[in-house]
């Protein structure tokens, strides 16, 4: 459970989203293993200033912060402020790294106002041929075991039986990725 993590500690916004749930919103954060071998990306949640984001967020749509703030809906943040002063969870966002794509600006901005210091945010990575196989040397002698706690350790779930086959088939025809 995400709890238990280290950093959760440090979030002071993490009790207004639904971190328990990553997994039906994040495929990748499901099945890590499988995401990093055959899709080529690294879904990772992480603990972010919203100002930090909505800058990260910004440059991605290649605009300075004042202009992302200006296209948010300050209505819409409003009643996001409202609904989680009230109780409510939302899901986590999420950003692109080197990327357009994002979710997550509204809640941001919510949080911002409301002197939120820390909210968790899912980081999409596209990664290289070399970072995969990297980590696969770094782990293809160990047991299914040791891997499932290799990618706990990494703040995931850890690993299921599609992320262990996926590394098995790896490990046995790496040409074919």
């Amino acid at each position: 459970m995400i709890t238990d993590f280290k950093f959760f500690n440090d979030c002071d916004g993490c009790k207004y989203f639904d971190i328990n749930n990553l997994t039906d919103y994040y495929p990748g954060y499901e099945n890590p293993l499988y995401y990093l071998i055959y899709k080529k990306t690294i879904e990772e949640l992480i603990f972010i200033n919203p100002k930090d984001y909505l800058e990260l967020v910004a440059k991605g749509h290649h605009n300075s912060y004042d202009v992302e703030l200006s296209l948010v809906n300050h209505n819409l943040v409003d009643k996001y402020i409202n609904d989680l002063k009230k109780g409510d969870k939302f899901p986590v966002g999420f950003y692109t790294e080197k990327g357009s794509s994002q979710e997550g600006r509204h809640r941001a901005v919510a949080m911002l106002n409301m002197g939120i210091k820390k909210m968790p945010i899912i980081k999409i990575k596209n990664i290289s041929k070399k970072y995969i196989k990297d980590i696969v040397n770094e782990i293809k002698n160990l047991n299914r075991d040791d891997v499932n706690q290799y990618f706990i350790n990494k703040g995931y779930k850890g690993i299921t039986d599609l992320d262990w086959r996926e590394l098995q088939s790896y490990i046995k025809y790496p040409d074919r990725y």
